[in-house]
């Protein structure tokens, strides 16, 4: 997926070529020590990944620039990067910064991730090990002891805790003669003896605390204690209980949008010295949709700097109300993306496709009330297609190509989906559907089509053709070709009806015996000059056969003429393709053909 380029950054306004970052760090070391800590932590957000890390550690003020990023930005940096790759980061971001990256990745909803915490500890203690012996010393203690009784078990010399169960074949160790301390993940032997030293040098008290509840504090209600105190930390980020981050797909109206804007205040730390939002929601944003267009015309920064607050803290309610895995970085993305289509699609409806209005409107509104708003238009076209379904059933599948099928299996999916056509750079050139969440009034628009166009199949199927599931079911029986329903649709049933039309003036979709084939393919092509030439077909019988069917007790509307038109086209295009070039007089391999229910 191409990234999208930040509306709120734009890099033709950066203060140096981005190809000196590598090419000519000296001068970019030289550029940032001119400019003031606000304009280098600016710069450090409009890039993306491996470029804005480097950029960030070739400044001479690394440490506050570093720590002046939201921790949201400091996450998605080293995720992008790469834990490994991106241990200059970890080695100077705040408490604060690395308790988020601890926050997102050791839980899985209600489940602590005991390996996950040891690979954290690892990549830290190995980025500064003094930035780690400083976590211990200062944040959660359930926590630590939660992460410890994971890793160890602790023995004492005395007649309570000197009987050693368990720990057979465990490498241990002791720092005082009395503790003895047995290492549960041998991996994690090297860290947690450089630890304990340093924390035993540093403050024994501290370290004494731990060992004491390592050995005293059940394992389950400390757990337990410490999910409380990570879901406290991590609430205001918008990772709320499934029950109440489901909330966010409650629907509402179009004509609800009139809630005051919120302050950018509330997604602001107020022990920062100045406001910086997060800009990582910026990244999926295309500054082409019509959101894109009313962001861009934003003329206060707080605002923008709050949008990208809010969406921040929207799209972490929809990762928990979708079950999405947090410690994936593709499963922001795309959430990311699914919920800058739902505002788009909320933006355009109340705004009427103003950008002028759209911009008012951005300015005054809640996001997630911009969220509901598309999601209600969303969720209003599924169940249109539910009812077309429930009143139509297995019938559809008989008028309909599977292609079509796909694309109407996908709008009624939980979260509604749209097929793309996407052709993969490959030697053959492959072409392939990808599918992806609504993103645009235009999408809904293309599936209203397509259900308003089975509608329409399904109505002059039963009053223009005469069908039935039960005889289309009778026909395909009785017919040696098509040889599945996978083969037969509303083509084959009009082209089968024109055939028996041009022979017996019948608006009928029996199967036709293959003498019947031969003589409709006599009469419904001229003649051709020359043999090989590609034949054409005979628009008086088409245009009577159209005629004979707008007759049909089917209420036509202007539109549903047009459609008409267009199933006749393709009618005669699947003509010209699959029996333009056979010869009538010779013998013709029907299974070899599709168009016809032949017998």
């Amino acid at each position: 997926m191409t990234r999208k380029k930040d509306i709120n950054s734009p890099l033709e306004k950066f203060p140096f070529p981005l190809e000196w970052i590598k090419s000519n760090p000296e001068k970019v070391e030289e550029v940032l020590s001119r400019m003031p800590i606000p304009e280098q932590v600016r710069c450090v957000q409009s890039l993306r990944g491996k470029d804005q890390m480097d950029l960030l550690i070739l400044s001479n003020q690394a440490v506050p620039v570093a720590r002046l990023l939201p921790e949201e930005d400091i996450y998605f940096m080293v995720k992008e990067v790469g834990e490994e790759d991106a241990l200059p980061v970890l080695a100077i971001i705040s408490e604060k910064q690395l308790q988020y990256l601890f926050d997102m990745e050791w839980w899985r909803g209600d489940k602590f991730l005991p390996q996950k915490a040891m690979d954290w500890l690892l990549w830290v203690e190995k980025a500064n090990d003094q930035q780690l012996l400083h976590w211990f010393l200062t944040e959660d203690f359930d926590q630590k002891v939660m992460v410890l009784q994971s890793l160890i078990k602790v023995f004492k010399q005395d007649e309570m805790t000197d009987q050693y169960e368990g720990v057979e074949g465990l490498e241990h160790f002791t720092l005082d003669g009395v503790l003895d301390i047995f290492l549960k993940v041998a991996d994690a032997a090297p860290l947690l003896k450089n630890l304990f030293k340093l924390l035993y040098i540093e403050d024994q008290k501290v370290f004494y605390a731990l060992m004491e509840a390592v050995i005293w504090y059940p394992v389950t209600p400390t757990i337990e204690t410490a999910y409380r105190w990570w879901h406290s930390r991590v609430e205001e980020k918008g990772i709320l209980s499934y029950d109440e981050a489901i909330e966010v797909y409650s629907l509402l109206d179009v004509d609800s949008l009139k809630l005051e804007a919120p302050s950018h205040e509330v997604f602001v730390d107020p022990d920062a010295p100045y406001a910086v939002a997060p800009v990582h929601p910026l990244t999926d944003t295309d500054s082409s949709t019509f959101f894109g267009q009313c962001l861009a015309m934003m003329k206060t920064h707080e605002r923008v700097n709050a949008i990208c607050g809010e969406l921040m803290y929207l799209a972490n309610k929809v990762m928990v109300a979708d079950q999405q895995e947090f410690g994936n970085v593709d499963s922001h993305h795309e959430t990311m993306r699914k919920v800058l289509g739902y505002i788009n699609i909320g933006l355009e409806l109340g705004a009427g496709g103003d950008i002028a209005k759209g911009e008012l409107l951005l300015s005054q509104t809640w996001m997630q009330s911009l969220f509901q708003v598309g999601y209600a238009g969303i969720m209003r076209l599924k169940w249109e297609g539910e009812k077309l379904i429930k009143e139509n059933g297995l019938l559809l599948e008989y008028l309909l190509s599977p292609g079509y099928m796909d694309h109407l299996a996908g709008s009624m999916t939980r979260f509604p989906k749209i097929g793309v056509m996407m052709t993969e750079e490959t030697e053959e050139a492959e072409t392939n559907i990808q599918w992806r969440n609504l993103e645009s009034l235009h999408d809904i628009q293309v599936l209203e089509n397509f259900l308003i166009l089975a509608r329409f199949y399904v109505r002059l199927a039963r009053q223009s053709l005469d069908l039935s599931l039960e005889k289309i079911q009778q026909f395909l029986a009785e017919a040696r070709s098509p040889a599945s329903k996978e083969d037969l649709d509303i083509v084959a049933l009009t082209l089968t009806a024109l055939a028996r039309f041009t022979l017996f003036k019948e608006i009928e979709c029996q199967p036709l015996l293959p003498e019947g084939a031969r003589s409709f393919l006599q009469a419904i092509f001229h003649v051709g000059i020359y043999q090989d030439e590609s034949k054409v077909v005979n628009d008086d019988i088409l245009q009577a056969f159209r005629e004979r069917l707008l007759e049909t007790s089917l209420a036509w509307t202007p539109e549903d003429k047009e459609r008409l038109d267009h199933l006749l086209q393709t009618c005669v295009h699947t003509l010209q393709t699959q029996f333009g070039r056979l010869d009538p007089s010779q013998k013709i391999e029907w299974q070899f053909t599709r168009g016809l229910l032949l017998k």
